[in-house]
């Protein structure tokens, strides 16, 4: 019978390499999915198409994404799990919208080096037919319940009562995304991150200013 000693855990160094490998995949996966359907447009391409542009199996194409739409959209799952994370790690008297801002900062630096695949995927929305046009918004609205679900669970409120969840991540969705049209825009050479920060605390002054206005009466 075989030891248990004879299969070390894996290390910190093995998990590392592994992660990366399946980051790269995935990137692989995109590129190949998002020139597919610049080339040949979104509904002629399949899965098995976009699996053979990416050197792999159809099955590895699921583990990564669960359809061709998820390419398409982004990794919207996987951005939650990191909000979730920054909600977790959050000490002291720091308001959530602060953990909510440390996850689109770090978003916006991984976003950054992908500028050519998102300038191809912001093309790609934009060709989309109306059905297309609500699924996106579908997301949007998605997207923004899930996190504002995440930030009430943190807060342990109601928010069918409570509007700070869903304000608060509304208000984070919304710049973000106002960032980002910007950045991919703009050809000065601008980061995200730089983008996105001066949006936060412009709107963060506004906040400020209409919330002492509102205490004045």
């Amino acid at each position: 019978m075989t030891s248990v000693a004879a299969f070390p855990a894996e290390g910190p160094e093995v998990r590392g390499r592994r992660a990366l490998k399946a980051a790269r995949t995935r990137a692989n996966i995109e590129a190949a999915a998002l020139r597919l359907f610049h080339e040949q447009g979104f509904e002629s391409t399949t899965i098995e198409q976009i699996s053979r542009a990416a050197d792999i199996a159809p099955r590895t194409f699921f583990r990564y994404f669960p359809s061709k739409d998820a390419v398409l959209f982004g990794d919207l799952s996987g951005e939650l799990e990191r909000v979730r994370a920054a909600l977790n790690e959050r000490t002291g008297d720091e308001h959530p919208m602060h953990a909510l801002a440390v996850a689109m900062l770090d978003a916006s630096d991984r976003i950054e080096v992908d500028r050519e695949q998102h300038l191809m995927r912001a093309e790609l929305l934009n060709a989309l037919d109306s059905t297309g046009e609500y699924e996106m918004h579908l997301m949007r609205q998605r997207w923004m319940q899930d996190m504002a679900e995440l930030v009430a669970e943190y807060l342990g409120t109601d928010q069918r009562c409570d509007p700070r969840p869903g304000a608060w991540s509304m208000t984070m969705v919304s710049c973000f995304g106002s960032a980002m049209h910007s950045w991919l825009a703009r050809e000065d050479g601008t980061t995200l991150r730089e983008i996105l920060s001066e949006v936060l605390d412009n709107t963060a002054q506004g906040l400020t200013q209409a919330a002492d206005r509102a205490k004045r009466g």
